[in-house]
């Protein structure tokens, strides 16, 4: 199947016209699944449903993909199934959507779906003004696009979608056609799907160890993800076998001893993370796929972490919030972990490496017996930041 084809379909469940039957439910269930805008019964009555919606900058015409206008919202959605963008093509429909809600008086900022079968962000060619920042800028600038994926907001979309099939034949055979493709170019071999079930376990039995009087005493909160909620890990494992970045991962903001939470440098806080990363596409540069734990400033600004060593040096050096060690020692490569840590430190959780990963993890015992060793690893990091 074809992008074209793909994104045809997608238009033909969504439209009201091409569904008058379903499109209200099935578009409830695309914000649900793929959007997470949370979009009231009113927006979403006022919602208009477009395929390959036209743009036309500097003497030359492109489609969006698809297009969702709404009474507060323009909602620009590009599909990618194999293919990378083309130079501005991201931009342009960024663009587009913004000259639409200041001439309409929108109330809500503009936001590109990027919906791909690995998980790519676009090339920096493609999203120059939207995705990245200056050229020496390794971050990208996740506040205008966000990246959604066939296997983790597409495929459970439309399986929710099939609970209520149309009646009408037409109607019934687009949506099971698409589901059967959906399906199959998402398909993991038997071992990956082990491994992804063990990866949900250890998490999961992780996540428990950082109960409220353990977060209180190491000076951590609970931190939600834009868009995806607190089981960020969750989405972030179905897509661990694709060639996109994905890093499944456990996310804390760090507070000071009066319990507020630290702010560096306008729009920027501190992060305590646990994660690990998959080896897919990567702007930084070579990264360890092994579980480790470290700190991380995020700018909110930009929805995304810091990596530039300048930066992190200029932000931490000299004041007493985390070791000045750790920040002695901080370089780029470590993709922006400061005072990194893998663990176990004697011998490194490697997910992406199944066959190991199906040795060290027989039995639930050897789950718990490792998330008790990196504990143990974990409260000592923290101490370093408490204590100093």
């Amino acid at each position: 199947m074809t992008e074209r084809e793909l994104t045809g379909l997608m238009y033909k469940i969504l439209s009201s016209e091409e569904n008058p039957e379903c499109w209200r439910l099935y578009l409830e269930l695309f914000d649900k699944h793929v959007l997470r805008l949370e979009m009231s019964k009113a927006e979403l009555d006022s919602a208009k449903v477009y395929g390959e919606y036209p743009t036309q900058f500097i003497g030359r015409t492109r489609y969006i993909d698809l297009a969702i206008i709404t009474n507060k919202r323009f909602i620009p959605i590009e599909v990618k199934i194999e293919a990378g963008s083309g130079k501005s093509q991201c931009d342009d429909y960024w663009r587009e959507a913004q000259l639409h809600t200041k001439k309409y008086s929108l109330s809500e900022s503009p936001v590109l779906y990027y919906l791909t079968l690995h998980g790519y962000f676009p090339e920096r060619t493609s999203a120059t003004n939207t995705g990245y920042g200056e050229s020496g800028d390794l971050a990208i600038h996740q506040d205008k696009i966000i990246k959604v994926t066939f296997r983790t907001e597409l495929l459970p979309w439309l399986e929710e979608c099939s609970q209520y099939a149309p009646k009408n034949s037409y109607c019934k055979d687009n949506l099971s056609r698409l589901l059967s493709f959906v399906r199959e170019v998402t398909q993991r071999t038997q071992s990956q799907l082990q491994v992804e079930e063990i990866m949900r376990e250890f998490f999961i039995a992780l996540e428990k160890r950082f109960d409220e009087n353990f977060c209180r005493r190491y000076h951590l909160k609970r931190k939600s993800i834009q868009h995806f909620g607190t089981d960020n890990y969750q989405r972030e494992i179905l897509k661990f076998f694709f060639k996109g970045y994905t890093s499944p991962e456990i996310t804390f903001l760090c507070s000071d001893a009066a319990d507020d939470i630290i702010k560096l440098d306008n729009d920027k806080n501190l992060w305590f993370c646990v994660s690990c990363y998959n080896g897919g596409e990567n702007t930084i540069g070579p990264r360890s796929t092994t579980l480790c734990a470290g700190f991380a400033i995020f700018d909110n600004s930009i929805n995304n972490g810091l990596y530039r060593t300048v930066d992190i040096k200029r932000l931490l050096s000299g004041k007493n919030i985390l070791p000045q060690e750790f920040i002695k020692n901080y370089r780029q490569k470590f993709a922006g972990y400061i005072g990194l840590t893998d663990l176990p430190q004697d011998n490194p959780i490697d997910f992406y490496d199944v066959d190991k990963t199906l040795r060290q993890f027989r039995t639930q015992e050897d789950i718990a017996r490792a998330v008790d060793n990196i504990m143990t690893e974990i409260e000592k990091l923290l101490r370093r930041f408490v204590y100093g």
